[in-house]
């Protein structure tokens, strides 16, 4: 064995990859990092929906939901993956008690025009990219309204569609604000020393 190179002991050449552990680390931080934003999403449409006595808190999860959803599509779209954007419609789905599927019906549509949209809408300035998040999120209200009504063989009343697609609008500002600072960090994280 040895006049081909090879030694009798296959494992007196195994040798631990000592930069295994860092590749591993490095890999589980990208993880993090590309489940973060779904993650808070998440947990803080479980916390708003938790009975904590927050006037409005439930009012205020579609509009954070489909907010996250828009920003992450045309920023990060690995962050806001199909698979993550159907899971979220689903747990908003069992959280507001609507028929399961209609948010993740409605969210993968906004997820699939921003993500097709998302070079032409990183260009715009920042009215114009709330106007056309405006215009979806609308959209998706009335889309899950009809559903909605569909499904349930009558048709729901109109206001609460309405008011979620104002509180929405006025939503997405702050969390495009919030959304940058970090996507900033995500993107350029401070070495560590």
């Amino acid at each position: 064995m040895k006049e081909y190179g090879m030694s009798s002991d296959p494992i007196s050449h195994w040798q631990p990859d000592v930069r295994s552990a860092p590749a591993l680390a490095q890999r589980l931080d990208r993880l993090a990092m590309r489940l973060l934003p779904a993650g808070l999403t998440a947990l803080v449409a479980i916390l708003l929906a938790a009975p904590t006595g927050i006037p409005g808190a439930i009012a205020l999860i579609p509009g954070l939901a489909m907010a996250s959803v828009f920003f992450w599509s045309v920023w990060r779209p690995a962050s806001m993956s199909v698979p993550v954007v159907f899971c979220l419609g689903l747990l908003l789905d069992l959280i507001g008690f609507a028929p399961l599927g209609v948010t993740a019906f409605a969210f993968l549509l906004l997820h699939g025009t921003a993500v097709h949209m998302r070079f032409g809408l990183m260009r715009l300035n920042f009215i114009t990219l709330w106007l056309t998040f405006t215009l979806l999120e609308s959209g998706v209200c009335w889309l899950a309204w009809f559903l909605v009504s569909s499904l349930s063989f009558r048709i729901m009343p109109t206001a609460p569609v309405i008011f979620e697609c104002m509180l929405t609008a006025g939503i997405y500002p702050p969390f495009a604000a919030l959304g940058n600072w970090a996507h900033r960090k995500l993107s350029n994280p401070e070495p560590q020393l």
